[in-house]
């Protein structure tokens, strides 16, 4: 039995929509008794959505980049926090930066919106009301994801950068396209999966990974058989063993 890990949006959701030859390379991929894995930024309630739209057969669910981990049914089996104090402290942070159009809280399952500036196209979030006030934000108790929406990716890059100088004792900041994706210190989507791999009872030589952005790294540089989109940024690329054009081919090819 093989595990695949595959990001979600710019990987396996790469335009408007998943493309119909991917859903049936995986579909394929189960058929033959493999694993199938999301591993992605987004929150619970959002990439669990997004599942049920495709039909996609979600063996295990890697959530908030790493820190948080649900099974097929949607059970929690792995979380983690963010210092509450910390967390506070990015918000407010990040108020006072250029740049960032909003802060989407995580608390583990859902998400809540607070804009930070309408002024900026929000590339990550344009359709998510803002549902959240500086004082939702100062009394929140659970903090599983920080996510700034930034006015572009090399401004995400560089606030990432900003973020783990000055809060890197307690946090790790992943550039991700648009948005920087604030979790726990030690977490990544490569810790989420060793998690499943353990719980799932898997072989690391059995397992295969893809992405396509800088949050994705820790996940394409899992084992020996990571991989990273065709279209993602050299420097991104340069960290994959292997390089395909979609999750299909990747997919196809190793069923050969």
């Amino acid at each position: 039995m093989k595990l695949l890990a595959t990001d979600y949006d710019g990987t396996l959701k790469y335009a408007k929509h998943i493309m119909p030859e991917d859903l049936e390379a995986i579909q394929e991929w189960k058929k033959q008794g493999n694993m199938f894995v999301l591993c992605t930024g987004r929150s619970m309630e959002s990439i669990e959505a997004q599942a049920k739209e495709y039909s996609l057969p979600v063996d295990y669910y890697i959530t908030n980049n790493g820190g948080m981990v649900f099974d097929a049914d949607g059970q929690e089996l792995l979380s983690n926090y963010l210092d509450v104090v910390t967390a506070i402290d990015i918000f407010f942070a990040a108020k006072q930066e250029e740049g960032v159009a909003s802060v989407v809280i995580n608390d583990g399952r859902h998400r809540h919106k607070v804009t930070i500036d309408e002024t900026i196209t929000d590339h990550r979030y344009p359709d998510m009301a803002s549902d959240y006030t500086e004082e939702d934000i100062m009394t929140c108790q659970k903090f599983a994801q920080v996510v700034l929406s930034m006015a572009d990716q090399g401004l995400a890059k560089s606030m990432a950068e900003n973020i783990n100088m000055f809060f890197g004792e307690n946090v790790v900041a992943y550039a991700n396209n648009f948005v920087v994706d604030v979790v726990p210190k030690g977490i990544s989507k490569a810790t989420g999966l060793e998690f499943v791999i353990e719980y799932a009872n898997v072989a690391d030589d059995d397992v295969y990974t893809i992405g396509d952005s800088y949050n994705d790294i820790p996940l394409m540089t899992y084992g020996d058989h990571g991989a990273c989109m065709e279209m993602a940024l050299e420097e991104v690329k340069e960290n994959a063993s292997l390089i395909y054009d979609s999750v299909g081919s990747m997919i196809r090819e190793i069923l050969k």
